[in-house]
């Protein structure tokens, strides 16, 4: 599935026309480990904590007895041998006296067994020499082994000579004054050659029972103390003990002998033998008592051997009977100044040896505290850590590990840890130290593995550290820094194990780079070289996906190689030295595609390629390198690079191991290959040859006619003949696209588009065809109907051919919006090219599609213009009173509706109808006058305005024909019924809707006409007739009051020409008020006509006197200004927003609200955009907005 989408998304991308978005890159496949290989620590490597094997207690002292007898001096000289040879030369000639002879004899035998110890030390310097040659020279080793053999047999000949004149002695001359010491010399070498010679003790006998007196007597007592010592370690343990007891006693009853204090040293031992430790601690104190006294007969060069031997032997004791707490003021006593210390050290000491683990603590602990910064203090502290080990208590040795960390580096940084004097002491305690934890921190390990207590495991962790941390440079190190990290992984602390695993590895690396030394063998890596490299993958593999998991990764830019987090650069540098030094490792492909993965993820491409490309081609069977084979393509895809999508494809298609292994590819790789040779024409599109890149979009279709990607090469042509300025070629390729591929996703699109490409040309008729088959195409896709076809056949019939042969894709979809837009275009076109019943059956699909949509009112309202462009009256007047029921909900539509209805009732001459509809018009206007704007404002004006037609009629019909006594009453009635009028037409203009305004200004115009026509009318009184000067007198004051009112008429007719050629509407008003303006003034008749209707400037104020009578009481006439005064101007008509020009025509009379008129049909309107609704003309509001509209 991963391989799919990683591959998916190359296609993907590849097939992405221009401008378009790049997919998000996938989520390679992750490479699988397998299962970590675990090593527990061998249980060699640490060893045991627990005391030696306890072996049987010391049978005897080290001090030797030997060294308290007498000596005799061996003199290594040639003198010796020339004395050796005159002695035997003159015994040989005889003659001597019984005196002399023996005394020769006695010297020789002393000399001859001084040679014969020559002849012995000699032997053992060639064993020396054997040893240190070794086996590096065998022909040397045989010669010294040949030369010992040698010596051996002349030191035995030599002593066998010495004792035979002993013996020699004792028989022949049995009064010699000297014959004590030959005795003890001949018991003395007998002993010597063999220490259970019989003889040796029969000489010594002798010596005591026939010299009581002499002075060997002590010695020889001694020698058989030692001779029954030493049997009982053989036989007769106690029997032998005791009787070395007696002969050491009488040995030691002679005071002044050299040997006394070794006598009583001696018993000590015997009684230490025997268990009796009160006698033997006691006989070892006095021992060192006596050694200690000035008057002591021990050789001065002996005294302090004995001494010391005495105290650590009553230590010895002291450890059967003493207590670890009193030792400290026992041995201050014994010891003094100057040994308690060494004597408390070895007590501990045994402590240790013995296993008493807590004494041992004790003791360590108080010389401690005496001597914190003593550099002897870390050796103690180890050892306390280490009997905590072995008391079982791992939390008391981690803690004690801890306090000796800590210790050890304060007494190394100190003055007198420096010290070279004492460096020895620091690497006692270094070493006892370095074995203690290394065994404590295997042990806990192997205890964790297998009861996986937890606690544990945490007492080998920090015993593990302390001892990296002390001892990083020991041989073991190497060793317990894998095993710790082993440990760390399996506590799933990966990154300190990735760590630890990595210092392994790198100490290794460091090792395989140093050069060898001349004449050695090149250096090899640890043991646990490949599994370091291995697992420090493993655990920055685990770290790495821990952040994977919280970490929130943004898009990024390709091109830009991204920094990699710590984590993950450390897998990289884990993953690197595993492939640089395994490269033959069993895990070498999925290490690699590990570390390939993470350069692609932070786009460092060219890493990852080089990677991915040698598993896909080195390691073509192993299953990763499908994978890789993918990622190589799709980096250079994220890149952009196809011709490298486009070679490292064809290169992998052409590995038949790969293909075999991957089978799959084989489609893939071939459907990329065919892609990124598409890819590669969009280079042509970014150097902005378009018609060459259109070309070869065109030329990839025909090669590649079956592939998916042929539509959209299609589909690209076309876009970039836009952009080439080619619009029709464009718009061919679309009508071959739509005909090879009616089904493709891209159809609705290409439709649409040349749809409107048809409109900008304005080939409205093929636009409307487009829009109406778009339209078709997405109610049939919306029903699950199949799609209207295009209109037309293919030559020889190819487009069944090439629509069999289109490639499957994604299905086509049509988007209602545009569904919508284009039904409604339709409309507007088919009623612009006069197409009614098009224009009416694609306003019906709107309406049965959405008969609530947006436009649907409008579009239902629109079928009432096309009825009344057609003449179809009544069906007008049915479609506008069943919109009014339908979709007038908004007051101001049911008024423009009203109104219209009205104006074809009025077409249709059926006046009383059209009058009852402005009737019922303007009683809805007076309930909804607060929701009514504008747009509904012409019915109520037109209304309004019908409604003044009686009562001018009733105001016209005021005649001036009365007697003169109510003249000025008739004329005060017909001057207020004007003003109402005036006042009352003013209010339609108020509402600015052009036919009436114009009616109502001509009106009030035509008011002050009639009035003027009406003075002129009055009759003459009859009292004046016969007067013909008093007639003309009258006529010209009737003239001259009826003057301003002519000029309010022709102000008034000249108000209604302004709005009509404001408002761009001339209607009958507007045609009667140019000819009342030409009869007025016939030198502008010119300017003035029913069709244009001029600008007329604003009349001058009337020039008159104050008035006659009741004349100047109904118009008030203003004072003439001086001459040449320019003339006050009048307050301009409110500014009118005129209609569209191809709204207009001057062949209609549009708004005329007179009964009987037509209304002014609407012109046609111009084809264009479905939301270009007509809007009424609409004045803007004026700051004299509510004043009269005359003076």
């Amino acid at each position: 599935m991963t391989r799919a989408l990683a591959l998916g998304a190359v296609v993907v991308a590849l097939a992405a026309g221009p401008a378009r978005a790049a997919d998000p890159r996938p989520q390679p496949k992750e490479a699988d480990l397998g299962q970590k290989r675990q090593v527990a620590p061998d249980a060699s490597l640490g060893g045991s904590l627990q005391a030696a094997k306890k072996v049987a207690e010391p049978g005897g002292p080290k001090l030797d007895f030997e060294t308290f007898r007498k000596k005799v001096e061996v003199d290594i000289s040639a003198k010796r041998r020339e004395e050796i040879a005159s002695l035997q030369q003159l015994i040989q000639l005889g003659g001597g006296s019984a005196t002399e002879t023996p005394q020769w004899y006695f010297r020789l035998a002393e000399l001859l067994w001084e040679e014969s110890q020559y002849f012995f030390f000699e032997a053992n310097r060639r064993d020396d020499c054997i040893i240190e040659i070794g086996t590096s020279n065998p022909g040397e080793v045989g010669r010294l082994q040949e030369e010992k053999k040698g010596l051996d047999q002349q030191s035995r000949r030599l002593q066998e000579q010495a004792v035979a004149l002993y013996k020699a002695i004792i028989s022949r001359y049995p009064s010699y004054p000297r014959l004590d010491e030959v005795l003890y010399f001949l018991g003395e070498n007998l002993s010597r050659r063999d220490r259970n010679d019989p003889d040796a003790l029969k000489a010594y006998r002798a010596l005591i029972q026939k010299f009581p007196s002499s002075r060997y007597v002590p010695d020889a007592w001694m020698a058989f103390g030692e001779y029954y010592f030493e049997r009982a370690n053989k036989n007769d343990r106690n029997g032998n003990l005791r009787k070395a007891l007696e002969s050491y006693r009488k040995a030691a009853e002679y005071q002044e002998s050299s040997v006394y204090g070794y006598a009583l040293y001696k018993q000590g031992w015997v009684h230490y033998n025997l268990g009796n430790w009160s006698e033997a601690l006691e006989l070892f104190r006095g021992v060192i008592f006596f050694g200690e006294m000035p008057t002591s007969t021990v050789p001065a060069d002996r005294k302090l051997a004995l001494v010391k031997e005495a105290r650590k032997d009553y230590v010895r004791t002291y450890s059967h009977v003493g207590s670890a707490e009193g030792a400290w003021d026992d041995f201050r006593r014994v010891g003094g100044q100057t040994g308690w210390w060494d004597m408390l050290k070895s007590l501990a000491g045994l402590y240790f040896d013995e296993g008493k683990d807590r004494d041992a603590v004790l003791v360590y602990h108080r010389m401690i505290q005496e001597k914190p910064l003593s550099v002897e203090a870390p050796f103690f502290q180890s050892r306390i850590v280490t009997c905590a080990g072995r008391m079982g208590r791992k939390d008391a040795a981690v803690a004690q590990a801890h306090v000796f960390v800590r210790m050890l580096r304060d007494i190394e940084a100190s003055a007198e840890g420096k010290d070279p004097k004492n460096a020895k002491v620091l690497k006692d305690a270094r070493r006892d130290a370095e074995s203690t934890l290394r065994i404590l921190a295997v042990q806990y390990h192997n205890e964790w593995k297998k009861t996986r207590d937890d606690p544990v495991a945490g007492y080998a962790a920090a015993v593990y550290k302390d001892y990296l941390d002390v001892f990083p440079g020991e041989a073991p190190a190497y060793e317990m820094r894998f095993f710790h990290a082993e440990l760390l992984y399996a506590l799933a602390d990966f990154e300190a194990a990735g760590a630890e695993y990595e210092r392994v590895a790198l100490a290794d690396v460091q090792a395989l780079k140093a050069k060898p030394q001349a004449g050695q063998p090149a250096p090899k890596p640890g043991k646990f070289f490949k599994d370091a490299l291995e697992n420090a993958v493993f655990a920055y593999d685990l770290v790495a996906k821990k952040l994977d998991e919280t970490e929130k990764r943004q898009p990024s830019d390709p091109k830009k190689k991204l920094a990699m987090a710590p984590q993950r650069q450390k897998l990289a540098e884990a993953c690197q030295r595993y492939l640089e030094y395994q490269p033959r490792g069993e895990k070498w492909v999925e290490v690699a595609y590990k570390l390939a993965n993470l350069h692609y993820r932070h786009n460092a491409f060219g890493e990852a390629s080089d990677l991915f490309t040698r598993i896909a081609l080195d390691h073509p069977q192993h299953e990763l390198a499908g994978y890789s084979a993918n990622l190589v393509l799709d980096a250079y895809n994220l890149l952009g690079d196809w011709r490298n999508v486009n070679g490292w494809a064809k290169r992998f298609y052409d590995n038949r191991a790969l293909i075999a292994a991957h089978p799959q590819l084989k489609d893939d790789l071939s459907r990329v290959i065919e892609q990124s040779a598409f890819k590669v024409i969009e280079e042509k599109e970014k150097a902005q040859d378009f018609v060459g890149a259109a070309e070869q979009y065109l030329a990839f279709a025909r090669d590649w006619p079956t592939s998916r990607l042929a539509p959209t090469a299609y589909y690209n042509a076309s876009v970039d003949y836009v952009r080439a300025h080619r619009l029709d070629r464009a718009m061919e390729i679309r009508e071959q696209f739509l005909q090879r591929y009616p089904t493709h996703t891209l159809a609705p699109k290409s439709l649409y588009d040349n749809a409107e490409a048809y409109e900008a040309v304005a080939d409205f008729g093929r636009a409307a065809d487009h829009y109406e088959r778009y339209f078709q195409a997405w109610r049939a896709a919306s029903r699950r109907e199949p799609p209207p076809a295009a209109k037309g056949k293919a030559r020889g019939g190819k487009a069944a051919a090439a629509v069999a042969e289109a490639p499957a894709g994604p299905p086509a979809v049509y988007e209602e919006k545009k569904a919508n837009d284009a039904i409604v275009n339709a409309a507007v076109f088919r009623a612009g090219l006069r197409e009614w019943a098009k224009a009416e059956a694609a306003t019906r699909a709107y309406l049965d599609t959405w008969p609530n949509g947006p436009d649907a009112r409008r579009m239902f309202r629109s079928l009432a213009d096309l009825y009344g462009k057609q003449g179809q009256a009544s069906r007008e007047l049915r479609q506008l009173e069943e919109f009014q029921l339908k979709y007038a909900r908004d007051p101001e539509d049911w008024m423009d509706a009203q109104q219209r209805i009205a104006a074809i009732q009025e077409k249709s001459g059926n006046g009383a109808a059209a009058q009852r509809t402005y009737q019922a018009g303007y009683a809805y206007w007076r309930r909804n006058r607060d929701k009514v704007k504008e747009r509904g404002l012409g019915l109520v004006a037109q209304a309004m305005y019908l409604e003044l037609e009686d009562d001018f009629g009733k105001y016209d019909k005021i005649t001036l024909d009365v007697a003169p006594n109510y003249l000025k009453a008739q004329l005060q009635v017909k001057g207020r019924k004007l003003k109402q009028l005036e006042d009352a037409y003013g209010e339609v203009v108020k509402l600015k809707q052009a036919g009436p305004a114009i009616c109502a200004l001509y009106k009030i115009g035509l008011g002050y006409e009639r009035f003027a026509r009406a003075l002129h009318a009055a009759p003459i009184p009859r009292e004046i007739r016969g007067n013909k000067a008093f007639v003309e007198e009258y006529r010209a004051q009737l003239t001259q009051a009826s003057e301003p009112l002519e000029r309010k008429a022709v102000e008034g007719f000249e108000l209604a020409a302004n709005a009509s050629r404001d408002y761009g509407v001339v209607n009958a008003c507007a045609r009667d008020a140019s000819a009342m303006l030409a009869k007025a003034k016939p030198d502008q008749a010119g300017a003035a006509s029913a069709e244009v209707v001029p600008s007329v400037p604003a009349p001058p104020i009337a020039e008159a006197p104050k008035g006659y009578g009741i004349l100047a009481e109904i118009q008030p006439v203003q004072a003439r200004p001086a001459a040449g005064a320019p003339r006050a101007p009048e307050a301009p008509l409110p500014v009118l927003r005129l209609q569209p020009a191809g709204a207009r025509s001057a062949a209609a009379e549009p708004g005329d609200p007179r009964p009987g008129r037509a209304a002014a049909e609407p012109a046609d309107a111009r084809p264009g955009r479905a939301d270009a609704e007509p809007q009424l003309p609409r004045r803007k509001k004026g700051g004299d907005e509510d004043e009269d509209l005359l003076p």
